[in-house]
């Protein structure tokens, strides 16, 4: 069952194919899915198939009852009593070193699985709201790398139609005071009111950066819940094991020897067994757990300032306007004051942010010389539709 669960899982987040966000995401949606859905087939194998628990059972113990020892144990509550300590008399202070959450690892790898693909998920569904399918343009873009110069100026041509239609389908043609105001709410409350307004992708995009942020940072609390011990610190434990000692050394955080107590009913008595046992899956666990801290620690730190970046980029006009402008002086373009206000006109008002965002989207998943001849395409239409006058109302748009 859990390896159909996995299968199933693998197939919905490891598709093929173009992708339309950057090398941060994908270490989330994909490389992280990947990961764990890796881990949890391990040690789901380890824990489900063979015999993940050994224990030492009394000598009168015959072979049923062994298997039922061993079955029971690994299904209840077992705890870790150092050698050196003895066992606590009381019940209840026994379990106060639960270490039963080796049972439910593979769920968990799993369910750190899907928390990985929720935004993106999000990102896929919401993003088809905005009017355009940015996938398509980029997998569009993509299949014009190696056609020949003039049938990919012709692709390129019809590339530059659906986004021209889009960015004209979806903006404001009225201009007064309501739409500035509507304007910088916008900037605010991003994807919610900014179709029209031209922040839509951009509001959605930045909104799953902030999930993916604040998955991984959760997946931190997540696991000091669930392991018991504080998960935050431990790649710093295991750094600090590694100077001192020179070698990796086991961690009582993992043990591999645990105690399990059951009751056997004989006639009208009630025997009571603790047992010793062995936990190998725990000698993987801990691995595992180990790389997985690593992970989510270089993947916080990146994640971070990536999403500082994009912040960076989508609230600082000049940014875009310097990335365009970018590719606008590849081409060539005369920097006089007509062209550069009509050159303004073109980013604030024509492509807007979400227009940026696609060309920004082009650029990285295809490379620069594709979203450097789709903004000239973009270019020449546009100087072809304004002509060398501009009408008032853009003058009245640009001068705000």
């Amino acid at each position: 069952m859990l390896g159909s669960m996995i299968e199933a899982f693998s197939k919905l987040t490891l598709s093929k194919g173009a992708e339309d966000d950057d090398g941060i995401d994908q270490m989330h949606h994909l490389a992280s899915v990947g990961i764990f859905l890796a881990f949890a087939a391990f040690s789901g194998a380890k824990n489900y198939v063979g015999d993940p628990i050994h224990c030492w059972n009394p000598a009168h113990f015959a072979d049923s009852h062994k298997n039922y020892a061993e079955n029971y144990c690994f299904i209840s509550h077992m705890y870790n009593v150092p050698m050196d300590e003895p066992i606590p008399v009381e019940i209840n202070k026994r379990f106060e070193r639960d270490i039963s959450f080796y049972r439910w690892v593979p769920v968990l790898f799993l369910f750190q699985a899907l928390l990985f693909k929720i935004p993106n998920m999000v990102w896929k569904e919401m993003k088809t709201y905005s009017g355009i399918n940015v996938t398509k343009i980029v997998r569009m873009a993509e299949e014009t790398v190696m056609s020949p110069p003039k049938e990919r100026k012709e692709k390129m041509k019809h590339i530059a139609i659906f986004i021209n239609s889009w960015l004209m389908a979806y903006r404001e043609y009225k201009y007064n005071v309501l739409i500035r105001v509507k304007q910088k709410m916008s900037g605010v409350i991003c994807f919610m009111l900014g179709r029209r307004q031209g922040t839509y992708l951009t509001g959605l995009y930045l909104f799953c950066k902030l999930l993916y942020f604040a998955n991984v940072v959760g997946q931190f609390f997540m696991l000091t819940k669930f392991l018991e011990i504080d998960y935050s610190t431990y790649g710093f434990q295991i750094l600090d094991v590694l100077t001192a000692r020179g070698s990796w050394e086991d961690l009582d955080e993992f043990p591999r020897i645990a105690m399990c107590d059951f009751e056997i009913r004989q006639l009208q008595n009630i025997q009571r067994y603790t047992l010793q046992c062995v936990l190998s899956i725990n000698l993987f666990v801990e691995k595992m757990y180990a790389f997985t801290w690593f992970w989510l620690f270089i993947l916080s730190i990146v994640t971070f300032v990536n999403m500082i970046f994009w912040i960076f980029n989508i609230f600082f006009r000049k940014r875009r306007e310097q990335f365009i402008q970018k590719h606008i002086e590849l081409l060539n373009a005369d920097d006089t004051s007509s062209e550069k206000k009509l050159f303004l006109a073109f980013v604030r008002q024509y492509l807007r942010d979400d227009g940026v965002f696609l060309i920004r989207a082009v650029r990285k998943n295809v490379g620069d010389l594709l979203a450097l001849d789709l903004v000239r395409q973009l270019w020449e239409d546009y100087q072809k539709h304004m002509g060398p006058e501009k009408p008032d109302e853009e003058k009245m748009k640009l001068n705000s």
